[in-house]
């Protein structure tokens, strides 16, 4: 039984980091950790590593090569999924929506790295400078990576095309037409079923009032200037 439990510590990732580390780093390791017994040290690495692979780690594990002095934990982590610093995100979700406009479900280490970008949209995503989207995608990444849990990454959709603008696809546009309250009023009877387009212009020309994305203003001009009855059987 204790050659058992023995196995299983040896086995868990917090006791590979640490064996590692002590190879790699030695007394730059121990020093980092000074305070605290091997099963604590182990314990906590075993804590902090939750919810992650040995894949991961060993990646994680790699890059240290490259590095003179150990990793914090939270350097580790980012080493392990690199995805999780924003401006690789950032880069790995514009060739994603890239090859989502071409009908290919693009290349995702995450799903939150794919609905962040639905949630600041491939338009404004594959239009702007990291610079100038920086803040945004931060924030909307942080939002994404907070919730835990993620529905799975749908195959590509045809595009709802918006002149002159790249194209935005069908969850893009149900996840602003949420945001605005547009299903809701659709499923009010008696309403202008064309009161969400009328608001998103409305607003847009208001001085101080909410900015949409290009996308967003395409489908609501569309929606009023298309002929009476079409897209209807």
């Amino acid at each position: 039984m204790q050659v058992a439990n023995a196995e299983t510590v040896d086995a868990t990732l917090g006791a590979l980091v640490v064996r590692e580390m002590r190879l790699l780093y030695g007394a730059k390791f121990a020093q980092q950790w000074q305070g605290l017994s091997p099963r604590e040290l182990r314990e906590s690495w075993d804590q902090k590593l939750a919810g992650l692979n040995e894949t991961q780690v060993r990646r994680g594990l790699a890059a240290c090569h490259l590095r003179e002095w150990p990793p914090t934990l939270p350097e580790f982590l980012r080493l392990c999924c690199p995805w999780m610093t924003p401006e690789v995100a950032y880069h790995e979700a514009v060739r994603g929506m890239s090859a989502r406009q071409r009908g290919e479900i693009g290349e995702w280490s995450h799903p939150a790295v794919y609905w962040a970008a639905v949630g600041v949209s491939s338009v404004d995503l594959l239009n702007s400078a990291y610079g100038s989207i920086k803040a945004r995608w931060e924030k909307t990444l942080a939002d994404e990576l907070s919730r835990g849990t993620w529905p799975e990454i749908p195959e590509p959709r045809q595009s709802l095309p918006a002149p002159g603008q790249t194209a935005a696809t069908r969850e893009e546009a149900a996840a602003a037409m949420r945001k605005m309250g547009a299903d809701k009023v659709l499923a009010q009877k008696g309403r202008d079923p064309l009161r969400w387009a009328h608001k998103i212009l409305a607003e847009q020309e208001r001085k101080g009032g909410r900015r949409y994305a290009p996308a967003v203003l395409a489908m609501a001009e569309r929606a009023i200037t298309a002929p009476a009855g079409e897209g209807r059987s």
